[in-house]
């Protein structure tokens, strides 16, 4: 059986730092015949066209057009392609090696009515998980988009339904191509792997910026494709109540929103505000330990200078020395320093009730008979 033969198009605005990687990846492919079109959509930060144009080769071959947006972008690589099978791989995601096999071998599988192929999605850099794609159901398609739009196309069922609509350039454009599909009664298979990888590397995306404009998009959809949702419209009705219901989202409020959800939203919210209290907290508590740290360091420095300075040897060394001699004697010699050291801080103030020029030092008397004297403090 021949190696299954996909053209790869990468549109590229503004992505010129990404796009060597998605062509690197489908050149990758194995057990397939691959080639590549890149189309720089009017990019304009100066570095992506010439980035674009870097990666032409052997089976490369890369076009500059002005500015269309990305539907437009899409078909005019379409029309440059030359496999059997044509797939849409946006200029700052890629795919796995094993993707055109996998899916063309699903296709070959599915039988006639099979219109195109999908896998599940990975999520790398902000995003993270794996997207489980549902399996095909031509209903559920026209309640939401069931996968995305990186798929193995066969190229004769894109070029029969005029491909991408050029207009919707605002998002949904994807959706728009698989209910084309749906209404020539085609179908697509599903392949339980993810193959494809989405690099999400920024918190606005096209997904992102389309979900506030969901009504008037979805509006747009359903004009495109009126037939189609007249003709399912009790079991549309059904089906999204059905999903309702087992969303949770059938019970509602004033402003219907669906209050188990509502509910979850702000538990998340005060959890979230929660971590921020006990983040701050742990954060204070860092600064005061490495306060403590830098205070007990100054405080070892500090003993350190003083038990290196001459006198303070000195000071040590004839403590020892004393500590050694026979009890009697040391007794001696520590009261003989201890007046030495009066003496030299300018002599001491007389002990409370003592006889001037009669000695306060001497044997504890009110020791137990026999116990030999308290050595005085140093």
């Amino acid at each position: 059986m021949p190696a299954p033969h996909a053209t790869i198009v990468i549109p590229c605005f503004n992505y010129g730092r990404f796009v060597g990687e998605a062509a690197a990846s489908a050149l990758r492919q194995r057990d397939a015949d691959v080639d590549v079109v890149i189309v720089n959509d009017g990019s304009d930060d100066g570095e992506s066209p010439q980035a674009c144009q870097a990666c032409a080769g052997d089976r490369v071959r890369v076009i500059h057009q002005e500015n269309r947006g990305l539907p437009a972008a899409r078909n005019a690589g379409a029309r440059l392609a030359r496999g059997e099978f044509v797939a849409f791989l946006d200029a700052d995601d890629w795919i796995e090696p094993q993707f055109v096999a996998r899916l063309a071998a699903a296709l070959a599988a599915a039988g006639p009515d099979a219109s195109h192929a999908y896998c599940q999605e990975r999520l790398v850099e902000l995003g993270t998980g794996i997207w489980a794609v549902p399996d095909w159901d031509p209903v559920l398609m026209m309640i939401t988009n069931l996968h995305p739009v990186t798929a193995l196309v066969k190229r004769d069922r894109f070029e029969r339904v005029g491909g991408f609509d050029e207009s919707m350039r605002e998002g949904y454009e994807d959706w728009d191509l698989w209910l084309k599909f749906v209404e020539q009664g085609w179908r697509g298979v599903r392949v339980r792997e993810p193959l494809f990888v989405w690099r999400r590397h920024s918190h606005s995306t096209m997904i992102t910026q389309a979900v506030p404009r969901h009504e008037q998009l979805f509006r747009r959809l359903k004009d495109n494709h009126r037939d189609l949702y007249r003709r399912h419209a009790d079991m549309l009705i059904e089906r999204m109540n059905g999903l309702l219901r087992r969303l949770d989202a059938n019970w509602l409020d004033e402003d219907l929103d669906a209050i188990p959800l509502r509910d979850t939203r702000r538990a998340l919210d005060a959890a979230a505000r929660r971590v921020q209290e006990l983040e701050g907290a742990e954060a204070r508590a860092a600064d005061l330990a490495a306060r403590l740290d830098a205070a007990r360091r100054e405080l070892l420095l500090m003993r350190a200078e003083y038990e290196s300075m001459a006198a303070v040897r000195l000071h040590h060394g004839l403590h020892r020395l004393v500590g050694a001699l026979p009890r009697p004697l040391a007794a001696a010699s520590r009261r003989a320093m201890q007046t030495l050291k009066r003496m030299m801080l300018g002599g001491a103030p007389a002990a409370r009730g003592a006889t001037p020029g009669v000695p306060t030092s001497g044997p504890d008397h009110s020791a137990a008979p026999g116990a030999a004297p308290a050595p005085p403090d140093r």
